[in-house]
């Protein structure tokens, strides 16, 4: 699904991978108009698994197929004499430039804020780099390892109390999305700030400040304190842990004491060991958690997941099932606000994505258009710019296009 909320607003999206090309969804989802521009062999995300029926191919990457609903796709190479005059005719009628090339690249090519801002000065230009514009690591390469580690999350990832152990990074790409997010959110309040005086500006995304943010309870605790928060804290908090289920695991956020005794009196039936000495509060029970844990286990692996959660849930104990991908695809709040959405695509047929995380109350929806085949948008666009058929046989010829 999308709103239009953005009709009219034209976005040039110079992306690849994760972080440009969801900063663009997002807008897409929102009703603008993305033309993303690919270079000949395409964005690096058509190589990205999962494949469907694991058949790599260039139209079946999962990655690229959900990061590229709703926009329309070209192929150009900005490098050739040609593919930047055509570069500089599709800025010149743009509202934003996303791109997340290194500072590098974008001077090679001639696409730096200065020279875009000469053709179009109103334009809103968005560039997301691994550490920003400025500083001196403005020209290192990044990506979700490095920004995992650098943005203080690897540190503090897991529950595992033993600190020897090297950090780990999240699963996917989830902090490239994150910085996606962010641009986003910065590329729209730029339009709507200079939507009056028709004035341009760059937006400078790090993608290590945007990881940074989701971390910032660690920060400023040590700016406070001077403790470094480190995976072997997590035991403070016992109970607080995933537990194995007959059928899956659960996860106990009992972030009052009285979630605790409401959960072992209402829900587990007063067990005999819940008086003993070294369960009497938070702090004994997470000193004692190796001898807790069994306890908790034996009763939690004679019950369902969805036994444990439903009766938690009902007396309003903090209790939350972890559920598998195929689970989430099937519990039934999604489905009752209809959150995943079957696109029909040529290639891979219908699949279910995530749809769009908000609701309007006042503008109707409208269903999103399949990921776009590599180049299939270039004769609308092309023509549109003044380009014949035959121009475009002749462009793909020389490889410009």
């Amino acid at each position: 699904m999308f709103y239009k909320v953005l009709d009219g607003v034209k976005v040039l999206e110079f992306g690849h991978l994760i972080s440009g090309p969801f900063c663009a969804k997002i807008l897409a989802d929102l009703g603008a108009e993305v033309i993303k521009i690919e270079e000949p062999g395409g964005d690096e995300a058509r190589k990205q698994e999962p494949f469907l029926g694991d058949i790599a191919g260039p139209e079946r990457s999962g990655t690229f197929l959900y990061l590229n609903m709703n926009k329309k796709v070209i192929t150009l190479n900005p490098a050739t004499v040609t593919g930047r005059k055509i570069f500089a005719q599709l800025l010149a009628e743009a509202d934003v430039l996303v791109e997340n090339n290194s500072l590098k690249r974008m001077k090679t090519l001639k696409l730096t804020y200065t020279q875009i801002k000469k053709i179009n000065p109103r334009i809103i230009m968005t560039s997301i780099t691994p550490f920003g514009q400025t500083g001196p690591y403005k020209d290192y390469k990044g990506g979700e390892l490095v920004n995992t580690q650098m943005g203080g999350v690897g540190f503090i990832s897991t529950r595992e109390p033993d600190t020897s152990k090297a950090p780990i990074k999240y699963p996917a790409h989830l902090f490239s999305y994150q910085a996606g997010l962010c641009a986003a959110v910065a590329t729209m309040a730029a339009l709507f700030y200079h939507r009056g005086t028709g004035s341009g500006e760059q937006l400078d995304i790090s993608e290590q400040e945007s990881t940074l943010i989701d971390v910032m309870n660690p920060v400023y605790n040590y700016s406070y304190t001077g403790h470094i928060a480190s995976r072997a804290g997590v035991l403070t908090a016992a109970p607080t842990h995933l537990l194995p289920c007959k059928d899956g695991y659960i996860h106990n956020g009992f972030v009052r004491e009285s979630h605790w005794r409401q959960f072992v009196n209402d829900v587990m039936g007063h067990p005999d060991w819940a008086d003993k000495e070294i369960f009497k509060d938070y702090l004994s029970r997470a000193q004692h958690w190796d001898e807790l844990r069994p306890l908790l286990v034996e009763w939690t692996m004679q019950r369902t997941v969805d036994e444990i959660y439903r009766e938690s849930q009902g007396k309003r104990i903090p209790i939350g099932a972890v559920y598998t991908s195929a689970q989430v695809l099937q519990d039934r709040q999604m489905a009752a606000r209809g959150f995943f959405v079957e696109v029909d695509h040529p290639q891979v047929g219908k699949i279910k994505y995530p749809g769009v995380p908000y609701r309007f109350s006042e503008i109707s929806q409208d269903k999103p258009t399949a990921a776009p085949l590599l180049g299939q948008h270039n004769e609308e666009i092309y023509s549109r710019l003044g380009y014949s058929k035959r121009d475009l046989v002749k462009m793909e010829e020389s490889g410009i296009i």
